[in-house]
């Protein structure tokens, strides 16, 4: 055997070994970094949501870029402006959080309104047809209104304290007198269900036994919710320690590529940044509409300006994780609309004793609006997924992670499809596969 073959067949040796090698350390970084996901899994979503937030703080931070301000200070900057927005937001939104006052006020008027809808409902209805239509609402209504009352009924200390307010406590002025006679009604409301009584028959004779002690709550729950706050002291952490990068991780990851695949890293790279971009922007834009056209509908319902802005923010806000902003739009409309008094629709012809129905309608045509044209078409166009495949994503993320599956759904789509598009695209380009 000459040298040259045996060198090649060396090389040949050398390149099997170091083919095993790599296969056999490839798997164990799988194993070992799945053992490690699964146990610092807690870990996972407070991180996606720090570094989807620095994502979101880099065109802010971008803005500050000057060539002869270090680059801490643009960031520190940055944070500043970003800190005074939030405070001023949460200061106005803070006028409209109830306070103690309001709260018990609220749950008067609520429970008063409610019943007064459901008696007038009643009476509303035809003679002739009450002997069989009356039964038959107050069998399916009745047990319904009589769990809503004891949610909504005030306990011997909330009572005593709403008197004290209807008097004037705590630096306030008295309660309207008119709220005051809403709660002395609440306290005749009877309930609307009154059980069957049964024949009471003598319970056999038992003997006595010991009560055995009330096992108290598991100390794993409270070690459980301590990790859950630990872990989302992440969150602050990561926002603030990559709102600083200046591309070094990026840096660093791209150095580990060989050269060989370099160029194809940064375009993987790049587009799953402007991707990500994209799908980020039309959200922002989604919420945006959804808020906007509930904001509008509500004043045109009558809705003071205030409230109807305090409901279409939190409503559009929230409206990133689907369904949610519908609910809570539905429940504080509703809500409201049920308590309102002396309002005065600026649309012709509505009838404000029927405000609670017109806003069901209008959430039900914001929510209509959401799935139909700004979901699909606004959301679906800025992250380049067609409108069916959004719609079975989010389907799909909510059987698998619940709400949390809802609301990274779409991105996790984004991110899968632009990678392996791109992935696959460059391979071919540059002829590698």
């Amino acid at each position: 055997m000459s040298n040259g073959q045996g060198f090649e067949e060396k090389e040949r040796e050398r390149k099997t070994r170091r083919r095993v090698f790599y296969i056999a350390l490839a798997t164990l970084a799988l194993i070992f970094g799945g053992f490690l996901i699964w146990k610092l899994r807690i870990l996972i979503l407070p991180i996606v949501v720090g570094a989807l937030l620095a994502f979101l703080f880099r065109p802010v931070k971008d803005r500050f870029r000057v060539r002869w301000l270090p680059h801490e200070l643009q960031v520190l900057c940055s944070f500043a402006l970003i800190g005074l927005v939030l405070f001023f937001a949460f200061n106005t939104l803070r006028k409209h959080i109830p306070d103690e006052e309001q709260k018990l006020e609220f749950k008067v008027r609520l429970k008063y309104k409610l019943n007064e809808r459901y008696r007038q409902l009643v009476a509303k209805l035809p003679e002739r047809k009450s002997n069989a239509v009356t039964p038959l609402i107050e069998k399916e209504v009745g047990p319904l209104m009589d769990k809503v009352n004891q949610a909504l009924a005030l306990d011997p200390k909330e009572r005593d304290l709403f008197l004290k307010y209807a008097a004037g406590y705590n630096g306030k002025p008295p309660i309207q007198s008119k709220f005051v006679d809403y709660f002395w009604a609440n306290q005749r409301t009877g309930k609307y269900v009154i059980p069957e009584k049964t024949p009471v028959t003598p319970a056999p004779p038992v003997a006595p036994v010991g009560v055995a002690p009330t096992p108290g709550p598991p100390a794993s729950e409270g070690a459980s919710l301590e990790n859950k706050l630990s872990a989302w002291m992440l969150t602050p952490l990561i926002f603030i320690f990559l709102g600083f990068d200046n591309g070094q991780i990026r840096r660093f990851f791209i150095s580990l590529v060989p050269n060989r695949y370099f160029e194809l890293s940064l375009t993987v790279l790049d587009e799953l940044d402007d991707a990500i971009g994209r799908y980020l922007r039309g959200t922002l834009l989604e919420c945006f509409l959804v808020g906007l056209t509930l904001t509008m509908g509500l004043v045109l319902l009558g809705i003071p300006l205030g409230i109807a802005v305090a409901i279409g923010v939190v409503s559009g806000l929230l409206n990133a994780i689907p369904f949610l902003g519908t609910v809570i739009a539905l429940v504080i409309g509703v809500g409201y609309a049920l308590i309102a008094e002396n309002v005065t629709p600026l649309i012709p012809g509505l009838n404000p004793n029927d405000l609670a129905l017109y806003v069901l309608i209008l959430v039900v045509i914001v929510h209509v609006l959401d799935d139909v044209v700004f979901q699909p078409f606004v959301l679906g166009s800025a992250a380049n997924v067609h409108p069916l495949v959004v719609v079975i994503a989010i389907i799909s993320g909510s059987l698998i992670m619940g709400l949390w599956g809802m609301l990274f759904a779409i991105p996790t789509v984004v991110v899968v499809k632009t990678a392996v598009a791109t992935f696959f695209k460059e391979l071919k380009d540059y002829r590698i596969i």
